[in-house]
């Protein structure tokens, strides 16, 4: 018992003193279940990286006429605009339907225009914006 107060303190103290967390690394896996990326979870943006663990890109939110929306972009250099995603959908850059994205409290879901599933992950935090991030990664805007 005295072991679980200790702990219960310390998660209280870290929540309330603004800690900083390592990210939650999450597979991202294709309709075979086969690991083909990653990616890292952080508590406003997310890292996305290929199965050679090349970073590719990162996906944020940003407010755009008092809206919150969710923005791909590229880890090139010149930080390219690679979509954007709204309402369960993932846009290219000129606003064309690139596919749709689902989330349950433990799974996200990718599937293509055609409703082909593409392939999914197991978010287990902040699960909107990691499925719209897997789901640019399996629908190749990155």
């Amino acid at each position: 018992m005295k072991k679980w107060l200790v702990f219960l303190l310390f998660l209280l103290s870290a929540v309330f003193s603004g800690a900083v967390y390592p990210p939650l690394p999450v597979d991202i896996l294709d309709p075979g279940e086969n690991k083909i990326g990653k990616a890292e979870i952080h508590s406003n943006y997310i890292v996305l990286y290929d199965r050679g663990q090349k970073k590719l890109g990162a996906i944020g939110v940003v407010m755009v006429e008092g809206r919150q929306r969710l923005f791909l972009i590229n880890s090139a250099n010149e930080r390219k605009l690679v979509g954007w995603a709204e309402n369960h959908r993932i846009f290219s850059p000129d606003g064309k339907l690139a596919g749709f994205y689902h989330w349950t409290a433990i799974w996200s879901y990718v599937y293509d225009k055609d409703l082909k599933k593409r392939g999914q992950a197991r978010c287990l935090a902040y699960q909107g914006l990691c499925a719209a991030g897997v789901a640019g990664y399996l629908l190749g805007l990155f």
